[in-house]
């Protein structure tokens, strides 16, 4: 990987979480910079942002209008949102000016940032800097792990020692999906992902892929009934 991880290594590397089992707990695919097609999937569930709990992906800005609209509503929201690829081109575009990040980052739907004042650059990348490469979340009985994507092989209990460490494995990562290779993902029950385009969710040993963004709009998904599904039909 060229995009070096000067400005993402100051960002935290995993947080752990615990949800009452009475909260309903959503997990979004990635968003692609359209503020219209979350809001349509949220209505679709009665999203309450007062009472619910919702996790983000990674992958929230570029190619849609509406990347700073959609960094906003985090905001607002308390969403957990883990860090994308998308997110690290930004940052270190805009942060330790890496040229290759930049040139890499407009090509792939970045250029929302060339009209967009530079003080609310900052402010984005000042609170991405604030989220982690990860979560662990107790909820239900049950350890989930929530990255951008995942490797083959991964350990959510014995992680590297330092977040640049993670960023190829959780941000950019693809052969567990393109090549339906599970060997290990150890320390949670199952592990939910973005990153990769599919024109539906899918099980791939115990990690769930959602992103099915490219495919017409972002999946969103009740973590409680996944949690059921999963007991009902553990994955091989």
């Amino acid at each position: 990987m060229k995009v070096k991880t000067n400005a993402i290594a100051k960002a935290p590397l995993s947080k752990h979480i615990s949800i009452s089992n009475d909260k309903r707990v959503f997990v979004v695919g990635d968003l692609d910079g359209d503020f219209t097609r979350l809001q349509t999937q949220l209505d679709k569930v009665n999203f309450d942002p007062s009472q619910d709990v919702l996790f983000s992906l990674g992958d929230i800005i570029d190619r849609g209008p509406d990347s700073v609209k959609l960094i906003d509503y985090m905001q607002e929201i308390g969403a957990h949102v883990v860090l994308g690829n998308h997110e690290h081109m930004m940052l270190e575009s805009l942060l330790s000016r890496d040229t290759f990040a930049l040139r890499l980052w407009t090509q792939n739907g970045g250029k929302w940032h060339q009209t967009t004042p530079f003080q609310t650059l900052v402010g984005m990348c000042k609170w991405l800097l604030q989220q982690p490469l990860a979560y662990t979340v107790e909820y239900q009985g049950h350890t989930i792990g929530i990255s951008h994507t995942l490797p083959p092989t991964w350990s959510w209990t014995t992680l590297p020692g330092n977040t640049e460490a993670c960023v190829m494995p959780l941000l950019w990562d693809r052969e567990r999906f393109t090549k339906r290779k599970h060997q290990v993902n150890h320390g949670v029950d199952f592990s939910v992902h973005g990153h990769n385009s599919t024109p539906s969710c899918i099980w791939i040993g115990n990690s769930l892929h959602i992103d099915t963004s490219y495919y017409g709009h972002p999946t969103v998904i009740n973590l409680a009934d996944t949690i059921t599904t999963f007991k009902q039909n553990p994955p091989a």
